[in-house]
C-alpha cells in the first residue's frame, strides 16, 4: 500500500513540475542584458520575449515584473516602471 501511495505522489509531482505559475516580483534591477533579453532582480534572471518591451530599463531602476515560471525560465509578460 505504501508503495502505491508513493507511486501516485511521484506521478503527481511530475505532472505539476512543468506547469507554469504566474507571479509578480518588485525590486531593483541589478543587471540588464539586451542581447539575451534578460534583466536580473534579486539574483534571479527574468527573460523578456520579443513581445514585451525592454526599452528604458536600467540598472538601479525599481520595477515590477509579472512573469510565468516554467522549466527553470522566468518569462516576463508585463513590466511596470
Amino acid at each position: 500500500m505504501n508503495k502505491m501511495i508513493a507511486a501516485v505522489l511521484a506521478v503527481g509531482m511530475m505532472v505539476f513540475a512543468g506547469v507554469a505559475s504566474a507571479a509578480d516580483m518588485k525590486g531593483a534591477i541589478t543587471a540588464v542584458n539586451a542581447q539575451a533579453r534578460t534583466v536580473t532582480i534579486g539574483g534571479v534572471a527574468y527573460t523578456f520575449p520579443a513581445t514585451v518591451d525592454m526599452a528604458g530599463l536600467a540598472v538601479g531602476q525599481t520595477v515590477t515584473v509579472t512573469y510565468a515560471a516554467a522549466n527553470n525560465v522566468n518569462t516576463v509578460s508585463k513590466v511596470a516602471k
